[in-house]
């Protein structure tokens, strides 16, 4: 779907949520109702008729476009033979970890051992694999879902076992951003369902929280991770990438 019909679809929604109708719309704006209705049809908004749509729908052009993204499908699991290649590159998969959670172009190279000619091959290699669409001027617009997971079984999931579980448990879990809860009793399967049921939500939430702070600057948040246990945490084998001394531009 193309930019602007993501965004009139995202403006009819927000109009449906708001129980404005084309006729309610129409008085706002000073309109007649068939001019509103071929507005909508058409597609044929300027500037100013927008800005005047977001004032009535109480939002700024920049929420607009955030709902207008979130409408779009996008991919919720990689091929296998995608991760298997993200995996075959630790700096390719730190590129791709850090895009998934929001990161700039430029807060990568700064804080990483990543080139900006090395990061612009990962960048194209992630666009070749539609992981990420590349924009003009290095920004990239993500293809994968929010509630995006990976293979069970597939090749992260592997690398995971192999490399990183037993690194995250090594912990106390005694700090202010850490906690462990382990419980141990018998449950009938309704109980055990319900369980999974929380969880599920529980999962779901920590999906929305980091959709929702996808704009605050890369160092004002928290590598975290949650494996009904959640503390500060980051991979060291990326952790050993970390530039020393910072990123020092031409």
């Amino acid at each position: 779907m193309a930019t602007s019909a993501r965004i009139i679809d995202a403006l009819k929604r927000q109009l449906k949520l708001r129980g404005i109708t084309y006729k309610a719309l129409a008085e706002r704006l000073d309109l007649s109702e068939s001019a509103v209705k071929h507005m909508f049809s058409t597609g044929n908004f300027s500037l100013r008729r927008l800005d005047k749509l977001c004032v009535v729908l109480e939002l700024d052009i920049g929420d607009l476009v955030s709902i207008s993204e979130s409408l779009e499908p996008r991919i919720e699991h990689l091929s296998a033979e995608q991760e298997e290649e993200i995996v075959s590159d630790i700096r390719l998969l730190l590129v791709a970890y850090c895009l998934i959670n929001y990161w700039s172009f430029d807060e990568i190279v700064e804080r990483y051992e990543v080139s900006p000619e090395e990061g612009m091959k990962y960048l194209r290699r992630l666009d070749r694999m539609r992981i990420i669409e590349l924009q003009p001027g290095d920004r990239v617009r993500l293809l994968i879902a929010n509630n995006f997971s990976w293979r069970k079984n597939g090749a992260i999931e592997k690398f995971f076992r192999s490399r990183v579980q037993t690194e995250f448990f090594h912990h106390d879990f005694a700090d202010d951003s850490s906690i462990r809860i382990v419980k141990n009793g018998m449950l009938s399967r309704k109980s055990e369902l319900q369980l999974i049921e929380k969880l599920k939500a529980t999962g779901d939430h920590f999906d929305d929280l980091t959709w929702d702070e996808r704009r605050i600057p890369a160092a004002d948040r928290h590598g975290t991770t949650m494996v009904l246990a959640i503390r500060h945490w980051f991979f060291e084998g990326f952790r050993n990438l970390e530039r020393r001394g910072g990123y020092i531009k031409d």
